[in-house]
C-alpha cells in the first residue's frame, strides 16, 4: 500500500482548490495523468472518496472537505519548518550564548551587539559576564558558544579554535594626589615600596602573572595588600589612596575622575583579548557573529589600542 507524502497532498490540495484537474496540472507543473493517478492513490490509503469526477466537473465529497482543511494545515506547517530550518542554518534565529570579561570586553562589546541584533532581530542573545575559568566552565555546561577572554591554558587549548580580537598592554593607576601623578611615563622601579591593589589571580591568571613579571623585570616584587574580584573595586581603591595598581589599559574607560592612568617603563608583554569558540560548536548563529566581529575588528583595534 502507498505510503502518504507532502506530494499527495500537494496534489490533492491542487484539485480542490480549482476543482479542475488540467488547471491543477497546469498550476502545479505535473502532468494530468500522475496527479490523477496520485490522488487514486491517497483514496485508496484513505479508504474513502475525496473527490467525485465527472465529465463536466469536480466536486469535493464530505470527507474530501473534511480532508482539504487538514491538508492545508498540513502543508503549511511543512512549509514554516522548512523556512525556518533554512532561517536557522542561515544563523537568522536559534540562541547564542556569550561569555565576557569585564573591562576588557565592555568597551567593545555594546556596537557588536546592536549590530547584530540589527542583522539578526529573530536570534536569542544570553550574555554572561565571566572570567575566564567561569567561561571555561560554562562551554562545558554548553552555556555559552563564545567567550571574550584572555589567552586558554595550554591544557585547554586543543579543544577550542582561538581568534585575536586586540592587543592591551598594562599601565599604571595612580590617586590624582599621588606624587608620580604629572609624570608622563612612570618607571615602575619608583614604585617598587608602594602598596599594590591588585585584580585577583583567581579571576585572571595571566593578567596577574604579567602584573608579577613586569615588577621583576623592574626589579621588585609588588607588594600587594588587597586583591579585589572586581576591577571597579580595583578602581575604587586606587581612587581612595590605598594603593596603585598594574591595569589593563582598557580598564581606562570606567573613567574614574580621580585616578590618573599613565604608561610604564619596561614594557609589560602583551595582553590579549581573544574570541574563543570550542571546535566542537556547530551553530549557525555563532558564525554570523564572527563575520560581523571580524568586520569591526579594525574599529575595534583603532579604539583599544590607541
Amino acid at each position: 500500500m502507498p505510503t502518504m507524502e507532502l506530494r499527495h497532498l500537494r496534489y490533492f490540495v491542487g484539485v480542490a482548490q480549482y476543482l479542475n484537474y488540467s488547471e491543477a496540472s497546469r498550476r502545479l507543473h505535473v502532468a494530468q495523468p500522475a496527479i490523477s493517478q496520485t490522488i487514486l492513490d491517497l483514496e485508496e490509503e484513505l479508504s474513502v472518496k475525496l473527490l467525485l469526477r465527472t465529465k463536466r466537473a469536480v466536486q469535493l465529497t464530505a470527507a474530501g472537505t473534511a480532508f482539504l482543511r487538514e491538508a492545508q494545515e498540513i502543508l503549511r506547517r511543512a512549509n514554516e519548518a522548512q523556512h525556518l530550518a533554512q532561517r536557522a542554518a542561515r544563523g537568522e534565529v536559534g540562541t547564542l550564548g556569550i561569555g565576557f570579561f569585564g573591562a576588557a570586553s565592555s568597551p567593545i562589546l555594546p556596537a557588536l551587539i546592536q549590530a547584530y541584533r540589527r542583522a539578526f532581530p529573530d536570534v536569542e542573545l544570553r550574555l554572561f559576564e565571566m572570567n575566564p575559568d567561569q567561561q571555561l566552565a560554562a562551554f562545558d555546561e554548553g552555556r555559552i558558544h563564545l567567550g571574550f577572554t584572555r589567552t586558554l591554558p595550554p591544557d585547554r587549548r586543543s579543544e577550542f579554535e582561538e581568534e585575536l580580537v586586540y592587543t592591551d598592554r598594562l599601565v599604571i593607576a595612580l590617586p590624582t594626589t599621588h606624587a608620580l601623578a604629572k609624570q608622563k611615563v612612570v618607571h615602575l622601579k619608583t614604585l617598587a615600596g608602594e602598596p599594590f591593589v591588585q585584580f585577583h589571580r583567581i579571576g585572571a591568571p595571566s593578567l596577574f602573572d604579567e602584573v608579577i613579571g613586569v615588577c621583576r623585570r623592574a626589579g621588585f616584587s609588588p607588594r600587594i595588600v588587597n586583591e579585589p574580584n572586581f576591577m571597579a573595586t580595583v578602581m575604587t581603591l586606587v581612587e581612595s589612596g590605598l594603593g596603585v595598581s598594574l591595569i589593563p589599559n582598557c580598564v581606562r574607560t570606567l573613567n574614574r575622575p580621580h585616578v590618573i592612568i599613565r604608561p610604564i617603563s619596561p614594557r609589560s608583554a602583551d595582553i590579549p583579548l581573544c574570541a574563543t569558540w570550542l571546535k566542537s560548536t556547530h551553530n549557525p548563529a555563532l558564525t554570523a557573529f564572527l563575520e560581523i566581529l571580524r568586520t569591526a575588528k579594525p574599529a575595534i583595534r583603532t579604539q583599544m589600542e590607541a
